[in-house]
């Protein structure tokens, strides 16, 4: 790889605001590893862990995996002003978690009821990213960090990754909607018994995180018309 290409590579893949992305990936290792500990401690408990609750488990540790992620890949284009709002959000993410871990010995319905907090913090976080990058500031700062590539593909880059936040944002609420309705059908279904309605909400849960996890910033960014520009992400 030519020298060019190297420190292309360097300012397309560094964040936009140094700072203030150390600051969040720093809460966000923070607020993920109290969700950790959480989970390892309800392992310590356990005289005996039986299926439904290992399954419990995943759940709660694909959680950690996949918001760790989401968050790490999205800090490093943060551009906005933080506000208390933004630091309030991480930690109330958190909080749901927390409780999410402390009942995997619980009854199913328990369990499931504590998912839905996490997926409307998830919305309002996604939520405040989209309504604050408005700010023409952003795309002012955008333009001033990758000048090097193109006015053309700032451009590009910026509104590829307000589309993402924008279609996140749409998609997740009908998403959100359509796994309540599948969760609530299931869990309080007298013909249904205990341990079916865990295996059933692993796979609808599970599916969900795989895609939010699959289909993450980087793998859109690469389908996206910035391939065109031959930029890897």
């Amino acid at each position: 790889m030519a020298k060019d290409d190297i420190q292309l590579a360097k300012v397309l893949h560094e964040p936009l605001a140094p700072y203030l992305a150390s600051v969040y990936n720093n809460l966000t290792h923070l607020v993920q590893g109290l969700v950790l500990a959480a989970l390892f401690y309800m392992i310590s408990i356990q005289e005996q862990i039986t299926l439904p609750i290992a399954l419990n488990l995943i759940i709660c540790f694909g959680f950690v995996v996949v918001i760790w992620h989401t968050f790490i890949v999205h800090n490093q284009y943060i551009v906005i002003r933080a506000s208390i709002f933004d630091t309030l959000l991480p930690i109330v993410l958190s909080v749901c978690q927390c409780a999410l871990a402390l009942t995997v010995n619980q009854p199913i319905y328990i369990f499931t009821l504590l998912i839905f907090p996490i997926f409307i913090t998830l919305e309002l976080i996604i939520l405040n990213a989209y309504v604050k990058n408005k700010d023409p500031l952003a795309l002012e700062i955008f333009k001033e960090r990758y000048k090097e590539l193109g006015s053309q593909f700032t451009q590009d880059f910026y509104d590829e990754l307000r589309k993402f936040e924008k279609i996140t944002t749409q998609r997740k609420v009908p998403a959100l909607l359509i796994i309540l309705g599948l969760l609530t059908v299931f869990n309080y279904s007298s013909s249904i018994n205990s341990e079916m309605k865990t295996y059933i909400s692993f796979i609808i849960i599970g599916i969900f995180l795989f895609l939010m996890g699959y289909l993450d910033l980087n793998k859109i960014l690469n389908r996206s018309q910035l391939r065109d520009y031959g930029y890897k992400w």
